[in-house]
């Protein structure tokens, strides 16, 4: 056993003053350990200060619903009991330590509530501090006692295979208690596959299946033992790359810093792209060295002058060698165009180009448009997203006339680029049974966030943000769930839009809402709040700290905004109007956007 601080002092790097740093601080302390069992004890609170407020909460590490939740669900079982409370739920928790330990199980446990006066005053006695470290030691006890199993990696060896193999774990039973066959699993990817369990040498196996495609797989085992304790074994990653069998020519491409560019596909003996990375090399026939290059997707790529289009190249691949010749196509007649960010001289993905008459073109990812010469005689719109369309003519850019030298349009980003590539989750509250508030006039609250969601979705993506919505229709969803989807989308930030009465206890009609300690959750908060303060009816939001579960175990910066009640007649008139919705969320765009170019 081991504790992460034995007196009564914090583990803040120098300089710091950020919570966040000193819980890594923690959780790095103990991974370092590779315990079998964290636990992180606390004692509650509530930001209303209810005082009648008491009840235990075990939150376990919220992707894992073996080992962490059983151990809750056993501590919780033992807190009840020793400390007397009835109110007892058992979460899942998205909190920093829990996400980031790698410990075999993951709990964080508030026994009680510290704001309750009857529970501070028993904590000041060294009997009821014990009675609670009982409980705790009691339900570790009870935990290990069901016979944890172990469950350790045995084969593949090596990180990289070369055709689809065997996946098999060494497992072993822990005081006396026998294997569940029937538990064997194998997760491979997002594949939760069944396994075989071998008895007599305490085997788990599975076979990768013969199809899978090349990639990059995630490998985890599990087993349970017969008195329902679960062993997850921890992740690996098995890179499955097949050797090349086939090389075929793509069609040559303009290349805009001139020449022309040949590009390969080369395939396994499945007809499937090979894993990225896999190195081919080209050789000429009538050139003098070997160009090397790795494939993408699939795909290998080589600049080259202008006449190698009609040469014979050698193409080497693994075990594979081949004469190809890349023919000429209708491609070759096309002229090439690079579209670039004004402001930074990047190139922008996927444009795309068309004028009054078809056929419009589309760029790749490198942002690279091929233009037929039909299109030098017109008008040209160059459009991509997160930018501002350009109107230019496509004589000019034939030429390579200023301002297109080297045949470049550069286009301007929206909000200066401030939310080019950031990643945002929106939250619309209510959906399905729940209607989010209810006006007299019928209108639901859900209604309304999630039309203010979509429509502040959509004007996020043109701005050049990737954005996740936890729902678009009228789903019923859990905090769980919707803390789930906003963690999995990776997002920067998190806004959770509600139409409904504010929360009993907290002061003001209209509210951003941050976690307590979150710096960042709180500018976030203060800039949609002084943005949303010209919306209709008008006023001021207040910002304050709340501990809703979407503000406290989502990964990132969060707020939650209360726009208004919908109970309000005054409100649901005009929430109810669409114009309403747009001025909505162009101002929290607008907020968005100063939030992000300020840095962190």
């Amino acid at each position: 056993m081991h504790l992460t601080r034995t007196t009564d002092r914090d583990r803040l790097p120098e300089g710091s003053t950020e919570a966040g740093d000193d819980l890594r601080a923690r959780v790095a302390a103990a991974n370092d350990l590779e315990p079998d069992v964290f636990l992180s004890i606390h004692h509650n609170s509530n930001i209303a200060l209810d005082r009648s407020r008491n009840a235990i909460e075990v939150y376990y590490r919220s992707s894992d619903t073996g080992p962490s939740l059983e151990l809750a669900q056993t501590l919780q079982v033992h807190l009840s009991r020793n400390l007397g409370i009835a109110a007892a739920e058992v979460k899942p928790g998205g909190y920093l330590v829990l996400r980031s330990s790698t410990a075999h199980a993951a709990v964080l446990g508030e026994a009680s509530y510290l704001s309750h006066p009857l529970v501070e005053n028993r904590l000041r006695f060294a009997e009821k501090q014990k009675l609670e470290a009982q409980a705790y030691f009691f339900g570790l006890i009870s935990y290990f006692s069901r016979g944890v199993p172990s469950i350790a990696r045995l084969s593949p060896a090596a990180d990289t295979v070369r055709a689809p193999a065997e996946i098999a774990f060494a497992v072993r039973s822990r005081d006396g208690v026998p294997l569940d066959p029937s538990s064997a699993r194998v997760r491979i990817g997002d594949a939760d596959l069944v396994a075989v369990f071998d008895p007599d040498s305490s085997v788990i196996r599975r076979p990768m299946n013969e199809a899978l495609p090349n990639g990059p797989y995630e490998v985890r085992g599990a087993v349970r033992s017969a008195r329902g304790a679960t062993a997850r074994s921890k992740p690996f990653t098995v890179l499955l790359s097949r050797p090349a069998r086939h090389v075929i020519p793509l069609v040559p491409r303009p290349d805009p810093g001139g020449g022309v560019v040949l590009s390969l596909r080369v395939l396994d003996e499945l007809g499937l792209p090979v894993a990225d990375g896999t190195p081919v090399s080209m050789i000429a026939r009538r050139g003098n060295g070997a160009l090397d290059g790795a494939s993408r997707d699939g795909v290998v790529s080589f600049p080259l002058p202008d006449h190698a289009v009609g040469d014979a190249f050698v193409v080497s691949a693994g075990a594979v060698s081949d004469t190809i010749v890349f023919p000429r196509s209708e491609a070759a007649e096309r002229f090439p165009v690079r579209v670039v960010d004004a402001r930074t001289g990047t190139r922008v993905p996927f444009p795309v180009a068309a004028g009054r008459t078809p056929p419009s073109a589309a760029g790749d990812a490198n942002g690279l448009v091929l233009l037929s010469p039909s299109m030098t005689a017109e008008t040209l719109r160059v459009a991509a997203r997160g930018y501002r369309p350009a109107v230019v003519d496509g004589g000019a850019l034939a030429s390579g006339a200023p301002p297109h030298r080297d045949r470049t349009v550069a286009l301007e980003p929206v909000l200066d680029g401030a939310l080019a590539g950031r990643r945002v989750a929106i939250d619309p509250g209510g959906g399905g049974a729940d209607a989010g508030g209810l006006g007299r006039r019928g209108l639901r609250g859900a209604s309304v966030n999630l039309a203010v969601a979509r429509r502040l979705a959509e004007l996020l993506e043109e701005a050049g943000a990737v954005v996740a919505l936890t729902r678009e229709g009228e789903e019923t969803l859990s905090a769980q769930e919707r803390v789930y989807l906003v963690n999995r989308s990776g997002a920067e930030l998190a806004i959770g839009i509600r139409s409904g009465a504010r929360p009993s206890g907290l002061d003001g009609g209209r509210l951003a809402l941050h976690h307590p300690g979150s710096a960042r959750g709180a500018l976030a908060a203060e800039t949609l709040a002084a943005s949303l303060a010209a919306l209709p009816p008008g006023g001021a939001f207040a910002v304050g700290e709340w501990t809703s579960p979407f503000l406290q175990q989502t990964a990132c910066p969060a707020v939650e905004l209360y726009v208004g009640a919908v109970e309000e007649e005054a409100s649901e008139r005009i929430m109810g109007d669409d114009a309403w919705v747009r001025l909505a969320a162009s101002l929290a765009l607008d907020a968005a956007a100063r939030r992000f170019a300020a840095g962190p």
